[in-house]
């Protein structure tokens, strides 16, 4: 299974800005799953925010994880977001469990834990960036193929090196820990939001790689790179961990 992972160079508060600028981006590539980072859709309302991650997924002929948008609710915005497959069906929606940082301070409210959702016979789950933080988010979910992780990762470093090695160091953890891939789609570090920096931490963790300087790729150069999710060689290193008694 090959997954793609969208790197934008700008953010926008129009929504549709952001999904014209990454339908353009990813045109001319192929795969299987393609995963946008957070806040992809804005503050676009609910259902124009659906049509255009569905839209992405048809016109693309993969499955979108649809980064996120906030969407507005009694009480105040949830950030939220879906996963639509090739065919334009609806696999799963996802919302932010631990809002952070400004949007705490800006009245984001905490959503519900998604239940992942099956793509050619493996299990995928979603995490919105802080929620990966939190190992919490991923026990009880034995036998998770992959980690899907859209971020808009803000920080308050001078510059973007400090995050970027924390969330390296996160996710590889995270993928070792529960034996499952790690995907993790950020805006380009050069991307602002109300005037707070990205570090643009995209990148990817393999569990089980074949040189001890595989463990994590990323960030990488492009705005659309892809990872192949080798699920044969996961299979082989969740058994022999097995064997050795790690549970």
């Amino acid at each position: 299974m090959k997954i793609l992972l969208v790197q934008p160079p700008h953010w926008s508060p129009d929504g549709h800005a952001n999904f014209d600028a990454i339908e353009e981006l990813v045109a001319s590539h192929a795969g299987d799953v393609m995963l946008l980072p957070e806040l992809a859709g804005s503050s676009l309302p609910r259902a124009g925010y659906l049509d255009r991650v569905r839209t992405l997924a048809l016109r693309s002929g993969m499955a979108v994880v649809g980064g996120s948008h906030y969407d507005a609710v009694n009480g105040g915005p949830i950030n939220r977001g879906a996963v639509f497959g090739a065919d334009g069906t609806l696999l799963a929606e996802y919302d932010k469990v631990h809002p952070y940082g400004v949007e705490l301070r800006s009245g984001v409210l905490p959503g519900r834990p998604g239940a992942g959702f099956d793509l050619h016979g493996r299990r995928l789950r979603v995490l919105l960036c802080a929620d990966l933080w939190y190992s919490g988010s991923l026990a009880g979910h034995d036998g998770l193929d992959a980690v899907l992780v859209p971020a808009f990762s803000l920080t308050r470093w001078d510059g973007p090196a400090p995050a970027r090695e924390l969330w390296r160091h996160m996710s590889v953890a995270r993928a070792y820990e529960f034996m499952t891939y790690v995907a993790v789609s950020d805006w380009h570090h050069e991307a602002t939001y109300l005037g707070h920096p990205c570090a643009g931490v995209t990148g990817f963790a393999d569990p089980c790689p074949r040189t001890h300087e595989g463990f994590f790729s990323g960030p990488p150069p492009a705005e659309v790179s892809a990872y192949d999710l080798d699920f044969d060689r996961l299979d082989a290193f969740r058994r022999d961990r097995a064997e050795r008694g790690f549970r």
